[in-house]
């Protein structure tokens, strides 16, 4: 909508303020506040769907995303409960993409991916769900493969102990008795 002054202003149809308006209407201060919010939140929305179609994002994550093109922490709350509503925004399904695609590009431990996912702002009971189905739906191959691809790019390091080895892969969040199994399978 543009008024007479050149404002212009993105609003949904059905939006109250859009729906009180016709030609001719007078904007008092409370309808031109109502068009301001209403605007801010449509272009928020927008915003917000736009990242989502690029990829799965977590709700801290496009929080602070919103935030920093300066949307109002008012409107990015609004439309992010909209997108929760709707199923759009979600953060165990985001967690869960996470985890798949850290495993295949840097192997890392169920702790580690669950310190990584809370790290992100994901609570930590979905954490550990997502990182457990992640896991059951890979199979214990996959995780035996992701510690093994771990170790593999570890153990160029020249000068590597076991020692040195253990501790690292541990810091990646495998479990400490299947670092030791590990090793001892490939010493």
């Amino acid at each position: 909508m543009r008024l007479d002054d050149g404002s212009l202003f993105l609003l949904d149809a059905d939006h109250p303020a859009a729906i009180r308006l016709s030609v001719g209407t007078d904007l008092d201060e409370s309808l031109l506040a109502d068009l301001e919010s209403a605007s801010e939140t449509c272009r928020c929305r927008r915003k917000a769907l736009d990242l989502l179609a690029r990829s799965e994002q977590c709700r801290r994550g496009l929080t602070v995303k919103l935030i920093r093109k300066g949307f109002s922490r008012e409107a990015v709350s609004s439309v992010l409960d909209g997108l929760v509503s709707a199923g759009f925004l979600d953060d165990r399904r985001f967690a869960e993409a996470w985890v798949r695609s850290r495993l295949r590009n840097r192997p890392e431990g169920p702790s580690r991916l669950r310190g990584a996912l809370m790290s992100k702002g994901i609570g930590g009971s979905v954490a550990r769900e997502a990182v457990v189905a992640v896991l059951e739906e890979l199979g214990d191959d996959e995780a035996e493969d992701a510690m093994e691809r771990a170790w593999d790019k570890l153990s160029r390091r020249s000068g590597i102990t076991d020692e040195k080895l253990l501790a690292a892969l541990v810091r990646r969040g495998f479990p400490v008795s299947r670092v030791r199994a590990l090793i001892r399978s490939k010493r």
